[in-house]
């Protein structure tokens, strides 16, 4: 006697890309909305070892999507959120099919040149290390009086296994003038250099052959800011068109977004990177600024990110930077 038996997969996320697209069909707009209901479920499933893909598709298909999702998501998305946008719809299509991707935010010892800023007595903000004494970070940051140190190291919970070093010198763009958002960027010279590598700033065209940019930064873990500041994580995020309805300007800014366990930039990743991968190497394409005109929470509908290059002539011009 012969049996047949089918191979159950183990890839959470398989099963849950499996699932949006049995329910959507080829319709990509609700692709994504559905794969977002889903996978923002699935850090609830996942909390010990053995949990398979079927068990997890089984509690997917009994649970539904949670109300927070569904009142997040709707049954309607505005004219304008790049849910509705082609290229990011292309660009999501990417990163689910590949499964080397990041999706959902995941604490990382990786990219430590991602750094966490501070006033005096919190921290409040990230950073990139672009040089041994130059921090890159953004311009409402310093302006809101977050840039008097930074903390080396991937848990602000955890001084003792990093270092912080105080900022000698935080100056913001000239261009950024609140309430006007673009110019979004500021340079923090430290006081002393840092031990760690500094991270290449990524060329216009390599930002413009990327479909995705991987995140990094300490901020806040929840769509409402509430809460989880302290932990470096990353998440691969795609990106979108420059469609000025975002709210970005495009000779500066490029707009991305995830739906991947609400783990889009939030509170607390303002400055952090948005890394681009050329060659086999990660390079500093933009700096987190805000959410898109378009987005309907805090965090997890988009964000605006400021191009690095397109003011990297001027960084270099802050008294004390010194070039890596």
């Amino acid at each position: 006697m012969t049996t047949t038996t089918t191979e159950r997969p183990q890839d959470p996320m398989a099963v849950v890309a499996h699932l949006a697209r049995v329910i959507a069909g080829d319709d990509e707009q609700r692709f994504a909305l559905v794969y977002h209901a889903f996978a923002n479920q699935v850090d609830g499933f996942l909390t010990g070892d053995g949990a398979d893909g079927y068990r997890l598709a089984r509690s997917l298909l009994r649970r539904g999507v949670s109300p927070l999702t569904r009142s997040a998501v709707g049954t309607e998305q505005p004219a304008d959120s790049i849910y509705t946008d082609p290229v990011y719809l292309a660009n999501m299509r990417a990163v689910v099919a590949d499964r080397a991707r990041i999706i959902g935010g995941v604490p990382t010892s990786d990219f430590p040149d991602c750094v966490a800023v501070g006033s005096a007595n919190a921290w409040c903000c990230s950073g990139t290390l672009v040089s041994p004494n130059v921090v890159v970070t953004a311009g409402h940051c310093v302006h809101g009086g977050c840039a008097a140190r930074v903390f080396v190291g991937k848990d602000v919970g955890f001084p003792e296994d990093g270092e912080v070093i105080p900022v000698e010198t935080a100056l913001a763009h000239p261009e950024y003038r609140p309430p006007r958002p673009t110019g979004d960027i500021a340079v923090l010279v430290l006081a002393r250099p840092a031990p760690i590598a500094p991270r290449p700033i990524a060329t216009p065209d390599q930002v413009a052959a990327a479909a995705f940019v991987r995140l990094a930064g300490y901020g806040n873990t929840d769509v409402h800011s509430s809460g989880g500041y302290g932990r470096r994580r990353v998440v691969d995020v795609p990106i979108a068109s420059d469609h000025p309805r975002y709210g970005a300007e495009k000779a500066t800014e490029f707009v991305a977004g995830a739906p991947f366990l609400d783990r889009d930039s939030c509170n607390g990743d303002s400055g952090g990177p948005a890394y681009v991968q050329a060659g086999g190497e990660w390079f500093l394409a933009g700096a987190t600024s805000r959410a898109t005109a378009s987005s309907l929470r805090p965090c997890g509908d988009g964000g605006v990110y400021t191009r690095v290059a397109s003011y990297e002539k001027w960084l270099w011009t802050v008294p004390g930077a010194v070039r890596p």
